[in-house]
């Protein structure tokens, strides 16, 4: 079944183009489908560290003077925005957290870490394109909230990064 949907999804969304479908519905759609066929499979238990939490350098407060996409631990943890929750997930299940300005620094971390699993977070564009370059590793992707446009101070749901990493942690039991 993954391997159908990874071979007629473009497909469809070149059909879903055609027929003026809005491509984020489509995108959104894709990444939700990718996240139910992942918890179908037979996940194996994942170790914190085999796990790389991505997420968009749009994530850090756009005015903030410490810069994090070269090293995460500039952030001076102020809570202004959410790199603050991610830096403490990822310390407290020792993850791996990459925050990159785009997906050619996305998959150069990939390829460079070669985790286990990802937690991927990203706008529907770029979690589209993203888990469609990952084919052997399990992705579940988590779509920002972009309460000021794209690209732009954007959120997310921090209890559902939790639970994606908990799912990878405990072999893909809930």
């Amino acid at each position: 079944m993954n391997l159908s949907f990874k071979i007629f999804y473009p497909f469809i969304y070149i059909v879903s183009q055609s027929i003026r479908i809005d491509k984020d519905k489509v995108r959104r759609l894709y990444t939700q489908i990718n996240n139910y066929l992942v918890s179908k499979q037979k996940i194996p238990v994942v170790k914190g560290n085999n796990i790389l939490l991505l997420t968009p350098h749009c994530i850090q407060w756009a005015k903030c003077p410490y810069k994090v996409t070269n090293d995460v631990m500039n952030c001076k943890l102020c809570g202004k925005c959410q790199v603050k929750d991610l830096v403490e997930l990822s310390r407290k299940y020792d993850t791996g957290l990459s925050i990159v300005t785009g997906g050619t620094l996305a998959r150069q971390n990939v390829v460079q870490k070669k985790p286990k699993a990802i937690v991927a977070i990203a706008c529907e564009r770029d979690l589209f394109s993203g888990i469609q370059d990952v084919k052997s590793i399990p992705v579940l992707g988590i779509i920002n909230e972009r309460p000021e446009g794209p690209c732009y101070n954007t959120r997310i749901n921090i209890s559902k990064v939790e639970e994606a990493i908990l799912y990878f942690l405990k072999g893909g039991k809930k």
